[in-house]
């Protein structure tokens, strides 16, 4: 089996599991508790913590963690909105936990949305983004992710950071597909809300983190408990937290030579599909870890990703939360791509090697010649 849909989930590494089944039977206890037991899975709590807060060059207090990049995105702009802002500027590209959140919190909060329009690359216009926000006269949040996760585009967040702060807005950035391959320093970039998911970077599934900056305002998601300083109440996941914790530092330390080797990869694959006729890289200078590509096909993709998977191949259409529903992705649709092509996603990770990339890309091209 050639596994190459890592923008959907990514396989546990063997160190994590190792640190999950630790704390699973040596600190197990509730960090509230005031006992041995609990200041012991405390500690391995404020230690995940802190691990995050050095690599951002941020404050401990400042990390929040959560269930995942869902929870995390609306949590944070909810609590952008609560802290005033009553303008909200998104893309049309962003992924559905954004979209989705944004359209229902400008509702209840009656406030402005505008949802911007992308060219055929995905690329925002940058003059209308800035353009939008001077002429605004109140507080304007700005929710624009780091790294596409269909298309692999890498949106420039230091311009996008320094547009918001010149005119004292906030900005939001879901950096779930940059985890592994970009830098995540918010306060160089002039992020004041971030979002990642562990299950993204080989860590556990059901548990993420929000970066909220210290010059911002904090307002929980929900009341019931005093757990992340009352930011989002409920005991801790502490055996995904340290999971996490984990997968990051071990990404974090060898993240140029995982970066050349995705590159690498990726470039690979881009010549072995090109007998493809009309075939269409997309965003082929984006983030090294997802290929996306579009040729025309009288087959369906479902069809295809079919073939390829009894063949032994996993691939996607675009993102996993709209997996089944066997419609072109939004998107592909803000992108203005022709309605007849099929559209795929490649992308790589952990133990594909460039012989796995090599034989799934020949599969591709005989199931489709």
């Amino acid at each position: 089996m050639i596994y190459l849909d890592h923008a959907s989930t990514t396989p546990l590494l063997p160190e994590v599991i190792s640190v999950v089944n630790d704390v699973l039977t040596e600190s197990w206890g509730n960090p509230s508790s005031s006992h041995a037991n609990g200041r012991k899975a405390k500690a391995v709590v404020e230690t995940a913590r802190k691990t995050f807060a050095t690599d951002f060059g941020v404050t401990p207090g400042e990390i929040f963690f959560t269930s995942g990049a869902t929870e995390s995105i609306f949590l944070g702009l909810q609590s952008a909105i609560l802290d005033g802002c009553d303008f909200i500027i998104t893309a049309a590209t962003e992924h559905k936990a954004v979209l989705d959140s944004v359209d229902f919190l400008a509702q209840k909060h009656q406030i402005k949305k505008l949802v911007l329009a992308v060219n055929n690359k995905g690329q925002i216009s940058m003059t209308e983004l800035e353009n939008a926000i001077k002429a605004h006269p109140g507080k304007t949040l700005v929710a624009l992710m780091y790294v596409n996760n269909e298309t692999g585009l890498i949106h420039p967040v230091k311009s996008i950071g320094q547009i918001v702060g010149k005119y004292d807005g906030l900005f939001f950035c879901d950096a779930v597909q940059a985890a592994l391959f970009q830098d995540i320093t918010p306060r160089d970039l002039g992020i004041h809300y971030l979002s990642l998911s562990a299950h993204k970077f080989n860590g556990p599934k059901g548990v993420g983190l929000l970066f909220v900056a210290r010059e911002t305002g904090k307002h929980s998601l929900w009341k019931g408990g005093s757990q992340e300083r009352k930011m989002r109440p409920g005991t801790e996941n502490v055996y995904g937290i340290a999971g996490m914790a984990k997968a990051w530092r071990s990404n974090f330390d060898s993240r140029m030579e995982k970066r050349n080797l995705m590159a690498d990869l990726k470039s690979i694959a881009i010549k072995a599909l090109n007998s493809i006729p009309g075939l269409e890289i997309n965003a082929e200078d984006g983030a090294p870890h997802i290929l996306h590509f579009s040729f025309p096909s009288a087959k369906k993709a479902e069809q295809l990703l079919m073939a390829l998977d009894i063949e032994g191949v996993m691939l996607s259409a675009g993102s996993a939360c709209q997996s089944g529903s066997h419609q072109v992705s939004h998107v592909i649709e803000a992108m203005n791509k022709p309605g007849n092509q099929i559209h795929l996603r490649m992308s790589f990770g952990f133990g594909n090697t460039k012989d796995q990339v090599l034989s799934a890309c020949q599969t591709l091209v005989r199931l489709v010649s």
